[in-house]
């Protein structure tokens, strides 16, 4: 879903990404040591091409020069874990719980130093998307009967805090049923989360045909809700969704295209756009008689 948004580079801190068709470069490590850094660092490229360099790197080098408007970390679970690793080999332990009693190892080795990086890649100022590991966590009663099951995140406890506050949109994905005459299981991705599922999301106006509910986008179908989403994280989204709000107002719908607004739609942009060219023509004119005067 991410490797489809344009112009979007993906972080693969694990493997399974070389089908992905997308800019990518390969996290190895979190970090390199000064020996390295003064001999040129960790860059390099395997045979398929593929760049590769530690985490904190290709932080530092986006930070000098982002051409990415979207940038992917896959996983956050696998980025965690490389922090966490490089962190307590740096002081000499071998878990986190050895870094200090009452949580504080748990911070110092990993929570702090993962949340200073991805608070650095928020800072850049483009969109990010990070994917995760679903775990099943299932709750019993006194008699072992299962009483629920519940969709969470692999991610450590205290990097999903942060990382869900700061989250625009929690998408819970599963495997449907197989139907009839299909290959493959159906794949629901969720958007509203409840007690049993991790998810939720602050955007409104998006809506989802019904079509789409079991029959996901194809490469001869790229219609609603595809185009929406793409264009929802496009450099033009903001300036879209400002021209949309004064045509409508606030409960406009974000990403529709012109064409695929209803015709009343069309006719109140147009004349929108009409009384500001106007109103502008006649403020330069008035100030263009004030200067003769």
């Amino acid at each position: 879903m991410f490797a489809g948004i344009p112009n979007a580079l993906l972080l693969a801190f694990e493997e399974g990404h070389a089908f992905v068709e997308a800019k990518k470069i390969v996290i190895d490590v979190w970090d390199v040591g000064l020996s390295v850094r003064k001999a040129g660092g960790s860059w390099g490229k395997d045979d398929d091409g593929n760049v590769h360099a530690s985490a904190m790197e290709v932080l530092e080098a986006l930070e000098h020069n982002c051409p990415y408007d979207f940038i992917i970390v896959d996983t956050a679970d696998m980025a965690s874990k490389m922090c966490t690793d490089y962190k307590c080999a740096a002081v000499g332990v071998q878990h986190p719980s050895d870094g200090g009693d009452y949580g504080k190892g748990w911070d110092l080795l990993q929570t702090a130093p993962f949340r200073q990086w991805y608070g650095r890649l928020v800072k850049l100022g483009v969109g990010i998307g990070c994917t995760s590991h679903v775990d099943l966590k299932i709750e019993k009663d006194k008699k072992g009967n299962i009483t629920s099951v519940k969709r969470e995140t692999t991610l450590p406890k205290g990097i999903q805090k942060f990382i869900h506050t700061q989250s625009d949109v929690i998408i819970n994905g599963t495997f449907g049923r197989r139907r009839k005459g299909a290959y493959e299981r159906d794949r629901i991705v969720c958007f509203d989360g409840s007690q049993d599922v991790l998810a939720g999301t602050r955007i409104r106006g998006v809506p989802i045909p019904k079509k789409y509910v079991v029959t996901p986008p194809s490469d001869t179908d790229q219609a609603l809700p595809w185009k929406q989403w793409c264009k929802f994280f496009e450099d033009g989204g903001v300036e879209y969704a400002a021209r949309l709000e004064a045509a409508f107002g606030k409960e406009a719908v974000v990403g529709l295209d012109d064409e695929n607004l209803p015709a009343t739609a069309q006719n109140q942009s147009t004349e929108t756009v009409a009384a500001k060219e106007k109103s502008e023509a006649e403020a330069e004119k008035a100030a263009a008689v004030a200067e003769s005067e």
